[in-house]
């Protein structure tokens, strides 16, 4: 996994102090009391710009007293790069020292004018000119933001102006960049294929902004359509999707029409959608202005409800994209309605991907749709493995109350982003956190959309006593198996186990143990090996 160090974020709560490692190319930094080691919704990514109309223009001066006056670079006919970044931000530091902002400034003059604004009310010139000592947020810098690591002089204009970002809507990230055209529209760029990104060439970022220069919405164009909502739906839901239309000429026609479902209601902006079927639907808007038609689609995976095996889990295979933070303690879980406990009479263990080690603590409760209601057991573990699933087992089970709803509540109060996530999947009960004394979905309290990787492993009947987490990514195969289960690795001990917790097979120092001899049925394999400890189940036929 592509490691990147992403430096100090700021808290509106708080001043707080961490570091994080993203998986991905899109990187930042955030300034919010919920905060992603990853630092981008998942959202936000997008095939096109989704187009908005600027506030008020700010009018200052740069770090050398000149003039800036946002309206009339833009009455001139000129369109703006502005980069807001943060002193103290590694990514954005990363972002800098990739040039793409100075090609567009030499190449591009003529037509583009780049600004780079400091967006954190707290930072000084001396930390944008390096010369600053200070180890806090109010004096750390990541180098000299006036010169490149090459000791090439930037070339473009440098602001000192938190208050500049108000001619936006604030993403609460940094590095946040955006294009805006001379008719005020703006769009965001920063982490788009289309746009600009850490790793992107300078050519690449010089092309990427002129095709903007040349398409940015203007009179004598279709409309341009950004629909968003729920990727993830259920049948019979009601499902609130919008669309983002922007047209200089003016808008005479919006549809919205669906496959497998019905449009409840609906506006030029908005829509509610009612799914009859399963499967891949499709929402499609339409929306026409004095020069043609724009066809927009949006897919969506309908569901007849969450159904899960003896594993159950909202983020199901889905991989890893973020983990989440509050600068210091942080409460999160998922909670399985009680329509879905039928038959589940025992906990047998909770499997969580771990971003960072330390050590968590799991609480099982049930009943309770807005808060968890009656604690069954609470278990810490300190884990070690990172970048993994893990397994904490409960030694014969937690025995639950198949009538009663099931909360798997996690905390931790170590790690700066301890609560590991893919993207959102469309349930709430799957990306709940507890903050100011409430339970909510994480998208109801920051702009983050990740649903956690939890999953309870229950059964009908008790587990066998087996021994805490798993710490190896050791494979077992063939599984359903006939006869010999063959291991990835050399195992030191493998047991076999059966549903009365009675070991039937053991051996030492092989990658092989045969299980001929043993009936049809379900069998836990404990395997001890240099990497760690792993339990899994085996179906014997």
């Amino acid at each position: 996994m592509k490691k990147t160090i992403i430096s100090l974020a700021v808290s509106v709560l708080a001043m707080l102090s961490m570091t994080a490692v993203a998986q991905k190319s899109v990187e930042r930094c955030a300034i919010s009391a919920l905060e992603s080691s990853r630092m981008e919704r998942p959202v936000a990514t997008k095939d096109a710009p989704v187009w908005s109309m600027i506030h008020t223009p700010f009018s200052t001066t740069d770090i050398n007293g000149e003039p800036v006056d946002v309206a009339d670079t833009l009455a001139a006919g000129k369109c703006i790069v502005i980069d807001y970044s943060a002193a103290w931000c590694g990514p954005c530091y990363n972002f800098h020292q990739s040039k793409n902002l100075e090609a567009i400034h030499n190449q591009l003059g003529s037509e583009v004018c780049v600004l780079w604004v400091e967006a954190d009310y707290r930072n000084t010139v001396d930390q944008i000119t390096g010369t600053s000592t200070s180890q806090g947020y109010d004096g750390f810098t990541q180098g000299d933001w006036t010169h490149y690591s090459d000791g090439t002089p930037v070339s473009y204009r440098i602001i000192d102006c938190a208050d500049c970002e108000d001619m936006i809507d604030p993403t609460g990230y940094v590095p946040a960049v955006y294009f805006v055209a001379p008719n005020g529209y703006y769009c965001h760029v920063y982490g788009e294929s289309w746009g600009l990104t850490i790793s992107m060439s300078n050519s690449t970022a010089v092309s990427n902004i002129q095709a903007l220069v040349n398409s940015y919405p203007r009179a004598g164009q279709s409309p341009t359509v950004y629909i968003n909502g729920p990727d993830v739906a259920f049948v019979g839901g009601s499902n609130n999707y919008t669309a983002n239309i922007v047209s200089v000429d003016n808008l005479t026609n919006v549809t919205w029409s669906v496959t497998g479902g019905t449009v409840v209601s609906s506006n030029n902006s908005s829509a509610v959608i009612s799914f009859t079927s399963t499967g891949t639907q499709t929402i499609t808007v339409s929306a026409t202005n004095t020069t043609g038609t724009t066809d927009a689609t949006y897919s969506v995976n309908v569901r007849d409800g969450w159904t899960w095996g003896d594993e159950m889990s909202y983020s199901e295979d889905n991989p890893y994209s973020s983990s989440v933070g509050a600068g210091g303690s942080l409460t999160w879980g998922v909670m399985f309605p009680a329509q879905y406990m039928t038959n589940r009479n025992y906990l047998a263990a909770v499997k969580m991907y771990v971003a960072y080690a330390g050590t968590y603590t799991f609480d099982i409760y049930q009943g309770g749709e807005s808060s968890p209601q009656t604690l069954l057991q609470s278990k810490t573990v300190t884990i070690n493995t990172t970048e993994n699933y893990f397994n904490v087992n409960f030694s014969g089970g937690v025995q639950l109350d198949p009538t009663k709803s099931l909360w798997v509540v996690v905390s931790n109060s170590g790690v700066s982003y301890p609560a590991a996530g893919c993207d959102f999947v469309g349930d709430p009960n799957g990306s709940l956190v507890f903050f100011n004394n409430a339970w909510s979905p994480i998208y109801e309290l920051a702009d983050l959309n990740y649903t956690w990787m939890i999953k309870a492993v229950t059964s009908s009947t008790a587990p066998a006593s087996i021994d805490d987490a798993t710490t190896s990514t050791i494979e077992l195969y063939p599984n359903p198996v006939t006869d010999k289960l063959n291991f990835s690795e050399a195992v030191t001990e493998v047991s076999v186990i059966d549903v009365d917790g009675r070991v039937v097979l053991s051996d030492k120092n092989t990658s092989v143990v045969d299980m001929s001899s043993l009936s049809s049925g379900v069998y836990v394999v404990r395997v001890v090996t240099d990497n760690g400890i792993a339990t899994k189940k085996v179906v014997k036929k």
